[in-house]
């Protein structure tokens, strides 16, 4: 019996995994307390130890313990004097298998069961992990129904690798983004498929992802604006999916019941502490600026400009234009999904996401960038030969671009939150930062930032 060669697209995955792991091997952040469960994490793992630990979801286990200081839980405090975790608990939901394993193994006496020990970071990491394969694999599944089996694999290493989720895989694991890019990997995949063949179990997979994916960030709910113009090309396509929807109104019926089933136990948890449903957790002076959209900050600012930092996302926007001709159907979803996303990350009070690597908050979506991109490729690869060959050299350029900063990034000539023109000139070639690096930077005033007013520190 012969086997069969492995398809080039699945070796492309298999290299991932391999340099993924290796590399998070190879830094063994795990083995160290401040390394893991760090920034937003501390906020999105704490339902875990509470529940599971202290047995105390009223967060009253916090005063006078090393909670306050070592682990922040940072809870929002209620008029009525009651803690809140600040963030909602969709991220704790995909942690729990991982945790529970490593809690199972604490419990043996190996390592302090407190939810902080070895074990804990260790899981923490290996379900970042977990969640990046799932997302390549069913991304695959979805881009091998409209590309070449040769563009997927080159998509396939350029996501992972060359952009800035590598960063949020390997050394702020346990970050939201890889398992965002993972939950709407496999809602597009389902979407693709519940348009072929509209079925039950389809219509309770998408409810219940699109239920997950918001619970872990609420402005997310924006995927389902794909679901609803998926392989819509013109207006009568509109008009014949709005007619669709009014005929299977009791699948989507299923759909919401399963979507508000995800969020029962969160409206559940916010009832009991706060006396209400719904209940927004963040500070009350952190929201949205949405007359104030900083647009073309994210994209290029010099502080933390997405496709600055992650050039090679240039090919995935602009491959949104060659959708229009080469796969008219997808072209109206993608768009309108990524000009109406670009609009809500751009409208955050702190439009540059905190420190971290580039403009975290698009990573969520480098699933549905995914296709623009293999459209672009696969359109390079149909050009005259000079044309092709040049865009090939940009291409390749851009993508060592985009792996040179997560160089820069790690031994510091890319600061995680106040870069500026000058600082970033000074680094453009080097991989340690100069002497002078730190004087070119420029502190935002996070303070002016909440009132929607953006300038530097000091500055007047």
């Amino acid at each position: 019996m012969k086997l069969k060669k492995p398809s080039i697209s699945r070796l492309a995955i298999i290299l991932v995994v391999l340099i993924v792991a290796g590399t998070i091997n190879n830094l063994g952040r795990w083995k160290y307390d401040e390394k893991v469960i760090i920034h937003d994490i501390y906020a999105f793992y704490a339902y875990l130890p509470a529940t599971f630990i202290h047995h105390d979801l009223t967060l009253s286990f916090i005063e006078g313990t090393s909670y306050n200081n070592q682990f922040i839980l940072w809870p929002k405090i209620t008029d009525e004097g009651k803690k809140v975790f600040t963030s909602s608990m969709g991220m704790a939901s995909l942690y729990f298998p991982f945790f529970l394993t490593a809690h199972i193994y604490a419990t043996t006496g190996a390592y302090p069961a407190d939810g902080y020990s070895l074990p804990y970071r260790l899981a923490l990491i290996l379900s970042s992990f977990t969640f990046l394969v799932i997302g390549l694999v069913y991304l695959r599944r979805l881009l091998l129904n409209f590309f070449p089996e040769w563009v997927v694999a080159i998509v396939l290493l350029i996501i992972p690798l060359a952009t800035n989720m590598l960063w949020y895989t390997v050394v702020e694991s346990a970050m939201s983004h890889v398992y965002n890019f993972a939950l709407i990997s496999v809602f597009l995949y389902h979407t693709n498929k519940w348009h072929e063949q509209i079925t039950l179990k389809r219509s309770v997979y998408i409810g219940l992802l699109s239920g997950l994916i918001t619970l872990i960030r609420p402005t997310n709910i924006i995927v389902l604006i794909i679901f609803a113009l998926w392989k819509t090309g013109n207006w009568n396509d509109i008009k014949k999916r709005l007619i669709l929807f009014l005929q299977k109104w009791h699948l989507l019926l299923i759909m919401i019941i399963s979507f508000v089933l995800v969020w029962t136990p969160q409206m559940l948890y916010w009832k009991l502490q706060t006396g209400h449903y719904f209940y927004y957790s963040y500070p009350d002076d952190q929201g949205f600026f949405f007359a104030n959209p900083q647009i073309w900050n994210t994209l290029f600012s010099w502080r933390k400009g997405w496709l600055l930092y992650t050039p090679i996302m240039i090919f995935a926007l602009t491959g949104i234009v060659v959708l229009r001709k080469s796969y008219p159907k997808l072209f109206i979803p993608i768009l309108t999904f990524t000009i109406i996303n670009i609009y809500v990350i751009s409208s955050w009070w702190d439009w540059w996401y905190g420190g971290g690597f580039g403009l975290r908050a698009y990573i969520d979506m480098y699933g549905v960038m995914a296709i623009p991109l293999a459209a672009m490729l696969t359109w390079i690869s149909e050009r005259k030969r000079v044309t092709k060959y040049i865009l090939i050299f940009i291409f390749a350029l851009t993508t060592a671009k985009s792996i040179h900063h997560h160089f820069q990034y790690h031994y510091g000539s890319i600061h995680w939150v106040s870069m500026t023109k000058e600082a970033y000139i000074d680094s453009f070639w080097r991989i340690s930062p100069s002497k002078n690096f730190q004087h070119l930077l420029k502190n935002p005033d996070y303070n002016l930032a909440r009132k929607g007013i953006y300038k530097y520190e000091g500055e007047n």
